[in-house]
């Protein structure tokens, strides 16, 4: 027996994301291995893992890895269809971007929802806790158009899987492996309550298109929702950048210390590379039971002299991130390319202080539902004016790279920060990211270069006493010049 794989296969079944998505990586690199025994006994391994699955949620994380392998060159096993023994139309589409077919139905066979049907109350409070809310909006939107019961089929399908495993009934939940720790907290949507009402998703919608007859066109924007990694992070590796000062709740101490620790971080980037600029930085920087403190930081750019209010400024951008100001990030299906807009300068300055940030939160298209932790505060991309077209966000040796008119203009990295499996529901994931451009970037068409650049920075502090909710503080702001 290869314990290392072992470990990796068990792992793929923790109720954490970070751990579930760095475990679908390590695997599909093993399956690209130069040694040929090594691929197939990877590749043989997670067959019969695929033939032990109960729950198409969990055929659907296997076939991700064998998916992405393929897309590094790794030719997939011809067996691997027939080994798919809960089959739904996320997995087919999955197996037909790896040109294999699957030729069967859905098992156990569908069934649609009786009227006399009561949807269970701890159904609707899974969503926003347990499970992302987009599942049960989606399908009540969908109900509305199409006026078929989407949210009782949702519901039926779900309760079906209560005893998916009755001989392991709770190790596949967060509270196996965490004791009571206090309310207010949320998990990394990955416990097996996420994979039954993630198959029971899947399972409603191909009640929709084999039993209601609702077209293709209609129901596959909705399969991918039920994908566990976004197509463009999906190969975004977990790696601390060796720039990076120390992290711990001394830096975070006063606006001097803060302001200390942003100093460093730009010189220690600049000395380590000097071709690139730091555009934005958030990272969880201390993390114990009690005490959660968040560091965010924001290139800006500013034309004349006009005086800054730090807390106003912070409260407007943060804002118009919220609320989908700087635009919506598109992508196909199944494509590693994301594409964000461009913005008009006019649209992106501040009125007030005549300064626009170098980056952003945009909204999303598609998501993995083990990545929710880099959303909505972490994924920041460079907020470009004055070009045509849009940024390419791709995948690129771990990191992402972001281009324009061809020519790469950035990269983001990521990291994990911290290692709980839950947190708080008012804080971000315990991950960080930063996004660096190039300092050359393409000059902008008919803009005036800025007359100077400040750093705005932000400190968000959660505290609490034994068990009770975290309770969150008045976030601290600044405005660091350049």
């Amino acid at each position: 027996m290869n314990i290392d794989l072992e470990m990796l296969v068990a792992r793929l079944r923790w109720p954490l994301a970070a751990t579930r998505w760095w475990s679908m990586q390590e695997l599909a690199v093993l399956l690209r291995s130069p040694v040929a025994q090594t691929q197939v006994e990877v590749s043989e391994r997670l067959l019969v893992e695929l033939t032990h699955c109960r729950l198409e949620a969990e055929v659907v994380e296997l076939l991700c890895i064998f998916w992405m392998a393929n897309k590094q060159g790794f030719v997939v096993p011809p067996g691997l269809a027939a080994a798919v023994n809960r089959p739904s139309l996320l997995s087919a589409l999955l197996l037909g971007d790896m040109g294999l077919n699957l030729r069967t139905y859905p098992t156990p066979p569908l069934q649609t929802v009786c009227k006399e049907f009561d949807i269970p109350v701890e159904f609707y409070d899974l969503h926003g806790t347990a499970v992302p809310r987009i599942y049960l909006t989606r399908l009540q939107k969908l109900e509305e158009c199409i006026k078929q019961p989407f949210v009782s089929q949702f519901a039926y399908e779900w309760s079906k899987t209560g005893m998916v495993y009755p001989e392991a009934q709770i190790q596949g939940g967060q509270d196996y492996f965490v004791r009571p720790v206090g309310g207010g907290l949320i998990g990394g949507f990955s416990s097996r309550t996420m994979l039954r009402m993630v198959t029971a998703y899947q399972r409603t919608l191909e009640v929709a298109k084999f039993l209601w007859s609702v077209p293709d066109e209609i129901i596959h924007p909705y399969v991918i929702d039920a994908l566990p990694v976004d197509p463009t992070l999906t190969f975004l590796h977990p790696s601390r950048p060796p720039w990076l000062p120390p992290l711990g709740q001394e830096i975070t101490a006063d606006s001097v210390s803060i302001e200390a620790f942003v100093e460093s971080t730009v010189s220690a980037l600049s000395t380590a590379q000097p071709d690139l600029v730091l555009l934005a930085l958030v990272t969880p920087t201390y993390v114990t039971n009690n005490e959660i403190v968040e560091l965010s930081i924001v290139r800006w750019r500013q034309w004349g002299i006009a005086p800054i209010d730090a807390d106003k400024l912070t409260a407007h951008f943060y804002h118009g991130q919220e609320y989908g100001e700087y635009g919506i990030c598109q992508a196909s299906e199944w494509g590693p390319r994301t594409y964000v807009p461009m913005s008009k300068l006019n649209d992106a300055m501040d009125a007030e202080t005549n300064a626009a940030p170098m980056a952003a939160v945009y909204g999303i298209h598609r998501f993995g539902y083990l990545q929710t932790d880099l959303y909505p505060s972490r994924l920041y991309y460079p907020l470009v004016t004055g070009l045509d077209g849009d940024l390419v966000v791709e995948p690129m040796d771990g990191v992402l790279k972001v281009s324009a008119l061809d020519r790469q203009i950035a990269t983001m990295c990521y990291w994990n920060a911290g290692w709980y499996p839950i947190h708080p529901s008012s804080a971000g994931g315990l991950c960080g990211t930063a996004l660096l451009g190039v300092s050359d970037s393409i000059p902008a068409n008919g803009e005036a270069l800025p007359d100077r650049y400040f750093y705005l920075w932000k400190v968000t502090r959660l505290k609490r006493e034994a068990h009770d909710c975290f309770q969150k503080d008045e976030s601290l702001c600044g405005v660091l010049w350049q």
